[in-house]
């Protein structure tokens, strides 16, 4: 009998969080606030700046300050307290190493139990958990209505490798695709056409994070901001796949962010099958506009031991 099919899927509620490296934090702090629109909401016990984009955990963005900018980790919000079964149980059968964060680990990062693993393909550590501490107000869009993280993007030169494992291991469902350059996945059953994105590259490394904003009024307003505050916006457009407008620009780093809003949404059961784009330009974007090569150009990925 094939236990694979045994085994509980993972269910998950959405991206939790994304933990930046910067190599200036005052700067960084004045940045994100200003610029980005994000709400400081003081640091983690670890020396991380703890940012809310929406809604109202304590954060969904960590900024360390390290020598080197990039990725640190990502937290992915599990469905349930059930899940953890579910996940510890899938990583056992694929013999992917984990640990469950102590108690003094979690109170550190604000939250309430986690799991912690290495993706043993691109090298990035992710946190499971389904409860984090709340913030004592609602959070108050300023410059921008941010709603939110809405997915994260990773580059990989183990392209196939990394599809198999975040389908296979932790029941991420592919949306779309650019033939062999991009993979679109959503981590079920959240409904927003992709919350992680894997593009072919030469080297492990972070491509994108992305935040939901409310319409094209906060594209336009950002527009404007970034001319005023030099700040490089590398590609602006629409996505055919996904059918959201989109802003890439630039921190002060040289990561890559991103703005987006109007994703396409799918159902928990009956969702349309996943499709294959061919790899070229109008595939990644129906406006013709020109992608600045700084695009996704820099973003190490934190190299971590588990224990």
């Amino acid at each position: 009998m094939n236990t694979e099919l045994q085994s509980a899927p993972i269910r998950y509620r959405s991206p939790g969080y994304a933990a930046l490296n910067v190599t200036d934090l005052d700067r960084a702090r004045v940045w994100y606030r200003d610029i980005m629109g994000a709400q400081l909401n003081g640091t983690t016990d670890d020396g991380g700046l703890m940012l809310r984009t929406g809604g109202m955990d304590s954060y969904s963005l960590l900024l360390y300050e390290t020598a080197q900018a990039g990725m640190k980790r990502v937290g992915w919000l599990l469905e349930d307290e059930t899940q953890f079964q579910a996940l510890t149980d899938r990583l056992d059968r694929h013999q992917v190493a984990w640990r469950e964060l102590s108690a003094a680990e979690c109170a550190t990062t604000r939250l309430e139990r986690a799991v912690r693993m290495i993706d043993p393909i691109t090298g990035l550590t992710l946190d499971f958990y389904v409860r984090m501490e709340q913030a004592v107000s609602a959070f108050v869009p300023t410059v921008t209505h941010l709603e939110g993280l809405c997915h994260v993007g990773i580059g990989t030169d183990r392209y196939r490798d990394a599809i198999r494992f975040y389908e296979d291991v932790l029941n991420f469902k592919t949306s779309d695709e650019i033939d062999g350059r991009i993979n679109l996945m959503r981590c079920f059953p959240n409904p927003l056409h992709h919350s992680f994105a894997l593009a072919s590259a030469p080297r492990n490394t972070l491509h994108h994070l992305n935040f939901m904003v409310s319409d094209d009024r906060d594209m336009v307003a950002a527009r404007a901001r970034f001319a005023e505050h030099q700040v490089p916006v590398v590609w602006d457009g629409h996505h055919p796949p996904s059918g959201n407008t989109f802003l890439f620009f630039l921190d002060p780093d040289g990561l890559s962010l991103e703005y987006g809003h109007g994703m396409e949404l799918f159902p928990e059961t009956g969702a349309r099958a996943r499709r294959v784009f061919p790899a070229r330009p109008e595939s990644f974007d129906s406006t013709g506009a020109h992608r600045d090569e700084r695009t996704a150009a820099v973003g190490e990925i934190e190299v971590q031991c588990l224990t």
